[in-house]
Protein backbone atom coordinates (compact mmCIF):
# COMPACT_ATOMS: atom_id res chain seq x y z
CA UNK A 1 0.00 0.00 0.00
CA UNK A 2 3.12 2.70 0.99
CA UNK A 3 4.48 1.66 -2.60
CA UNK A 4 1.36 2.26 -4.05
CA UNK A 5 0.87 5.58 -2.45
CA UNK A 6 4.83 6.79 -3.05
CA UNK A 7 4.32 6.05 -6.67
CA UNK A 8 1.11 7.80 -7.17
CA UNK A 9 2.55 11.14 -5.32
CA UNK A 10 5.30 10.84 -8.13
CA UNK A 11 2.59 10.70 -11.16
CA UNK A 12 1.41 14.05 -9.63
CA UNK A 13 4.61 15.85 -10.77
CA UNK A 14 3.10 17.83 -13.11
CA UNK A 15 4.61 21.02 -13.73
CA UNK A 16 5.37 21.15 -10.03
CA UNK A 17 8.08 22.94 -8.14
CA UNK A 18 9.49 21.68 -4.95
CA UNK A 19 12.60 21.07 -2.67
CA UNK A 20 12.38 18.14 -0.62
CA UNK A 21 14.07 15.25 0.06
CA UNK A 22 13.58 11.71 -1.09
CA UNK A 23 15.12 8.62 1.37
CA UNK A 24 14.78 5.22 0.65
CA UNK A 25 12.05 5.00 -2.41
CA UNK A 26 11.16 2.52 -4.83
CA UNK A 27 9.46 4.70 -7.53
CA UNK A 28 9.45 2.08 -10.15
CA UNK A 29 7.77 3.07 -13.26
CA UNK A 30 6.85 6.38 -11.65
CA UNK A 31 6.00 9.28 -13.93
CA UNK A 32 7.04 12.79 -13.85
CA UNK A 33 7.17 15.87 -16.61
CA UNK A 34 8.32 19.54 -16.60
CA UNK A 35 8.92 19.30 -12.79
CA UNK A 36 11.16 21.26 -10.89
CA UNK A 37 13.33 19.25 -8.09
CA UNK A 38 15.82 22.02 -7.72
CA UNK A 39 18.05 21.40 -4.74
CA UNK A 40 15.85 18.54 -3.43
CA UNK A 41 18.03 15.64 -2.44
CA UNK A 42 17.53 11.53 -3.85
CA UNK A 43 19.42 8.67 -0.77
CA UNK A 44 18.36 5.28 -2.10
CA UNK A 45 15.85 5.97 -4.54
CA UNK A 46 15.57 3.07 -7.01
CA UNK A 47 14.09 4.57 -10.57
CA UNK A 48 13.93 1.56 -12.29
CA UNK A 49 11.57 2.06 -15.32
CA UNK A 50 10.72 5.50 -14.57
CA UNK A 51 9.48 8.42 -17.43
CA UNK A 52 11.07 11.82 -15.75
CA UNK A 53 10.95 13.98 -18.95
CA UNK A 54 12.07 17.57 -19.38
CA UNK A 55 12.04 17.87 -16.04
CA UNK A 56 14.93 20.05 -13.57
CA UNK A 57 17.34 18.83 -11.11
CA UNK A 58 19.55 21.83 -10.45
CA UNK A 59 21.56 21.58 -7.59
CA UNK A 60 20.06 18.03 -6.72
CA UNK A 61 21.51 15.61 -4.58
CA UNK A 62 21.79 11.96 -5.38
CA UNK A 63 23.08 9.51 -3.38
CA UNK A 64 22.92 5.37 -4.00
CA UNK A 65 20.51 6.18 -6.43
CA UNK A 66 19.60 3.84 -9.74
CA UNK A 67 18.27 4.71 -12.95
CA UNK A 68 17.90 1.52 -14.67
CA UNK A 69 15.92 1.67 -18.05
CA UNK A 70 14.84 5.18 -16.69
CA UNK A 71 13.85 7.74 -19.50
CA UNK A 72 15.27 11.17 -19.04
CA UNK A 73 15.18 12.96 -21.96
CA UNK A 74 15.60 16.76 -21.67
CA UNK A 75 16.26 16.52 -17.87
CA UNK A 76 18.59 19.38 -17.00
CA UNK A 77 21.61 18.31 -13.97
CA UNK A 78 23.20 21.28 -13.68
CA UNK A 79 25.21 21.83 -10.78
CA UNK A 80 23.61 18.35 -9.45
CA UNK A 81 26.38 15.91 -7.24
CA UNK A 82 26.34 12.07 -8.68
CA UNK A 83 27.24 9.95 -5.33
CA UNK A 84 27.17 5.80 -5.80
CA UNK A 85 24.70 6.49 -8.31
CA UNK A 86 24.26 3.94 -11.34
CA UNK A 87 22.51 4.44 -15.03
CA UNK A 88 21.91 0.84 -16.65
CA UNK A 89 20.29 1.30 -20.33
CA UNK A 90 19.04 4.52 -19.26
CA UNK A 91 17.64 7.34 -21.95
CA UNK A 92 19.67 10.94 -21.49
CA UNK A 93 19.22 12.45 -25.23
CA UNK A 94 19.08 15.74 -24.76
CA UNK A 95 20.26 16.26 -20.79
CA UNK A 96 22.08 18.70 -19.57
CA UNK A 97 25.15 17.96 -16.80
CA UNK A 98 26.75 21.41 -16.19
CA UNK A 99 28.84 21.82 -13.81
CA UNK A 100 27.60 18.67 -12.40
CA UNK A 101 29.77 16.33 -9.70
CA UNK A 102 30.72 12.83 -9.45
CA UNK A 103 31.58 10.53 -7.28
CA UNK A 104 31.90 7.26 -7.90
CA UNK A 105 29.49 6.99 -10.82
CA UNK A 106 28.57 3.69 -12.79
CA UNK A 107 27.10 3.88 -16.72
CA UNK A 108 26.23 0.55 -18.12
CA UNK A 109 25.19 0.48 -21.51
CA UNK A 110 24.83 3.61 -22.21
CA UNK A 111 24.12 6.30 -25.25
CA UNK A 112 25.84 9.50 -24.63
CA UNK A 113 24.58 11.01 -28.27
CA UNK A 114 23.33 14.47 -27.68
CA UNK A 115 24.15 14.45 -24.38
CA UNK A 116 25.81 18.22 -23.13
CA UNK A 117 28.53 18.94 -20.73
CA UNK A 118 28.89 15.64 -19.53
CA UNK A 119 32.90 14.62 -18.82
CA UNK A 120 33.53 10.92 -20.07
CA UNK A 121 36.87 11.32 -19.01
CA UNK A 122 36.57 11.89 -15.11
CA UNK A 123 37.92 9.34 -13.38
CA UNK A 124 35.26 9.48 -10.56
CA UNK A 125 33.18 8.10 -13.36
CA UNK A 126 33.41 4.44 -14.70
CA UNK A 127 31.65 3.06 -18.40
CA UNK A 128 31.13 -0.34 -19.02
CA UNK A 129 29.79 -1.10 -22.68
CA UNK A 130 28.17 -4.22 -21.61
CA UNK A 131 26.49 -5.86 -18.94
CA UNK A 132 28.93 -7.44 -16.61
CA UNK A 133 28.72 -11.35 -16.40
CA UNK A 134 30.14 -13.15 -12.61
CA UNK A 135 30.83 -16.70 -12.11
CA UNK A 136 29.56 -16.91 -8.31
CA UNK A 137 31.09 -19.78 -6.29
CA UNK A 138 28.89 -22.97 -4.95
CA UNK A 139 28.92 -21.41 -1.73
CA UNK A 140 28.05 -17.77 -2.84
CA UNK A 141 25.46 -19.29 -5.20
CA UNK A 142 23.78 -21.26 -2.89
CA UNK A 143 22.64 -18.42 -0.33
CA UNK A 144 22.02 -16.74 -3.63
CA UNK A 145 19.61 -19.24 -4.37
CA UNK A 146 18.28 -19.01 -0.94
CA UNK A 147 17.68 -15.28 -0.83
CA UNK A 148 15.35 -15.79 -4.01
CA UNK A 149 12.31 -15.96 -1.71
CA UNK A 150 12.78 -13.28 0.21
CA UNK A 151 10.39 -11.38 -0.59
CA UNK A 152 11.80 -7.95 -0.54
CA UNK A 153 14.85 -8.91 -2.54
CA UNK A 154 13.29 -10.21 -5.13
CA UNK A 155 10.69 -7.60 -5.46
CA UNK A 156 13.23 -4.55 -5.96
CA UNK A 157 15.84 -6.39 -7.87
CA UNK A 158 18.77 -5.49 -5.95
CA UNK A 159 20.59 -9.43 -6.16
CA UNK A 160 18.42 -11.10 -8.73
CA UNK A 161 16.64 -9.48 -12.24
CA UNK A 162 14.71 -12.87 -12.10
CA UNK A 163 13.83 -15.78 -10.13
CA UNK A 164 16.57 -17.55 -12.38
CA UNK A 165 18.98 -14.74 -12.72
CA UNK A 166 21.37 -12.92 -10.50
CA UNK A 167 21.93 -9.06 -10.34
CA UNK A 168 25.54 -9.64 -12.41
CA UNK A 169 25.96 -5.51 -11.74
CA UNK A 170 25.13 -5.32 -8.12
CA UNK A 171 27.26 -8.86 -7.58
CA UNK A 172 30.11 -7.13 -9.37
CA UNK A 173 29.76 -4.17 -6.53
CA UNK A 174 28.80 -6.00 -3.84
CA UNK A 175 32.20 -7.96 -4.69
CA UNK A 176 34.16 -4.86 -5.04
CA UNK A 177 33.56 -3.94 -1.35
CA UNK A 178 33.46 -6.94 0.55
CA UNK A 179 35.29 -10.32 0.47
CA UNK A 180 33.51 -13.18 -0.69
CA UNK A 181 33.51 -14.96 3.19
CA UNK A 182 32.18 -11.60 4.44
CA UNK A 183 29.69 -10.74 1.85
CA UNK A 184 28.12 -14.98 2.25
CA UNK A 185 28.41 -13.79 6.06
CA UNK A 186 26.19 -11.11 5.51
CA UNK A 187 23.73 -12.25 3.40
CA UNK A 188 23.37 -15.21 5.61
CA UNK A 189 22.35 -12.66 8.19
CA UNK A 190 19.93 -11.18 5.64
CA UNK A 191 18.08 -14.82 5.25
CA UNK A 192 17.00 -13.87 8.61
CA UNK A 193 16.65 -10.59 9.86
CA UNK A 194 14.73 -7.90 8.52
CA UNK A 195 15.61 -6.39 5.21
CA UNK A 196 12.83 -3.08 5.10
CA UNK A 197 14.08 -0.05 2.86
CA UNK A 198 16.89 -2.40 0.65
CA UNK A 199 16.18 -0.69 -2.48
CA UNK A 200 19.15 -0.82 -4.00
CA UNK A 201 22.66 -2.13 -3.69
CA UNK A 202 24.09 1.17 -2.06
CA UNK A 203 21.32 0.34 0.62
CA UNK A 204 22.13 -3.64 0.68
CA UNK A 205 25.91 -2.14 1.12
CA UNK A 206 24.99 -0.10 4.00
CA UNK A 207 23.44 -2.91 5.76
CA UNK A 208 25.89 -5.21 5.52
CA UNK A 209 28.50 -2.86 6.79
CA UNK A 210 26.69 -2.75 9.91
CA UNK A 211 25.53 -6.11 10.58
CA UNK A 212 29.66 -7.26 9.72
CA UNK A 213 30.66 -4.17 11.64
CA UNK A 214 33.46 -3.46 8.87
Amino acid sequence: MAETSTKSKLNTFYGQKMNRKFNHKYLCKSRSFRAVFRESEFNHVNFRGAIITSSSFKKCKFNGVEFLGTNLKRCNFEGAHFKNTIFVGALLEGCKFKNATFENVIFVNMNFENVKFLNLSNPQIKILKEYPKIVASVDLQTILDDLIGNRFISTYKVLHTSTKKINHLNLKILLETFSEENLIKGLEILKVKNTKDIYTVSSLINYLKRELCV
